[in-house]
């Protein structure tokens, strides 16, 4: 299958800490390094390593972190598309404690409606099988032309928390939903945002962390998946995007959904246990042979 994805990459500095002050101070970080990040680039990074044909869309700068972000897809083998932002590419700086909590700033965003060629991002789109879709800046301007892809179109629309107008604008383009819970306050709230966002579309994920994730398909049947333990919390980015990977991996197999959340949450436990936004060690052998090992 082919994969196209569309989206954010950024160069992350991440700072480690034991834990997160409350009141204004000092504190020592444990660890610090610079690493690629963003939606885009994980989930991108993940369906290579699980053999996809990878086509990766994204907007960075001709600085030096552009380069950065150039090299590291170049290393990993995508075929990468870009946008050249005329101000900045997009950096983060992350805390993260020894819970595998984030803090997660964003300190350079670059240019907000920044121009590009869209008739060659069309003929990438009508070359895909799965289109994955950011909710970032430059994505908008292809609204256009999603519906003709809407079937295919996989929108990740992160923390929304059912009134979030920014979210509410790409969610008419989307066949697919992946989401999480974080803005959410209760299961009803969930359940109810849920049954919402399945009107017209063939499955929606709600992902909860540490306690595991559940589909709603469009026959109205839920799965509740829950996450598989992680003895050795390394770094949870981007383990949202790996869990989008391993779930296609299976979907892409013909694999019913219980059985494709399952290979999700393997997936994003290798992210976790990695300091990368995904595992080096990541294969479709090791996934099948961990697969018989969890599940069976």
């Amino acid at each position: 299958m082919k994969m196209l994805i569309i989206g954010t990459s950024a160069w992350n500095t991440i700072i480690y800490v034991d834990k997160f002050i409350e009141n204004a101070g000092t504190i020592f970080a444990s660890k610090y390094k610079e690493v690629i990040g963003g939606t885009a680039a994980g989930k991108a990074f993940n369906f290579k390593r699980l053999g996809f044909d990878t086509r990766l869309v994204t907007k960075i700068s001709e600085d030096e972190s552009g380069k950065r972000i150039k090299e590291k897809i170049l290393v990993e083998k995508i075929e990468g598309f870009y946008i050249i932002d005329e101000i900045s590419t997009e950096r983060h700086t992350n805390l993260m404690d020894k819970k595998g909590d984030r803090i997660s700033i964003y300190t350079h965003y670059g240019k907000s409606g920044q121009d590009y060629d869209i008739k060659s991002v069309c003929q990438l789109m009508d070359e895909a099988d799965l289109i994955f879709l950011d909710i970032c800046d430059f994505v908008k301007k292809l609204f256009p032309i999603l519906p003709k892809y809407k079937d295919k179109i996989v929108l990740d629309i992160h923390n929304y928390d059912g009134k979030n107008p920014w979210h509410q604008e790409f969610l008419p383009y989307a066949n697919y939903i992946f989401m999480s819970s974080d803005a959410l306050n209760s299961e009803k709230e969930v359940t109810d945002l849920m049954n919402k966002l399945i009107e017209n579309r063939s499955f929606v994920v709600c992902t909860h962390g540490k306690k595991g994730a559940e589909i709603l398909t469009k026959e109205r049947k839920t799965y509740f998946q829950e996450s598989i333990l992680v003895e050795d919390i390394v770094d949870s980015n981007g383990a949202g995007d790996s869990f989008v990977a391993g779930f296609f991996y299976a979907y892409s197999k013909g694999l019913s959904e219980i059985q494709c959340m399952k290979y999700a949450s393997l997936v994003a436990k290798y992210t976790i246990e990695s300091e990368e936004l995904y595992s080096p060690n990541l294969t479709p052998e090791k996934l099948e042979t961990d697969y018989e090992k969890y599940f069976r």
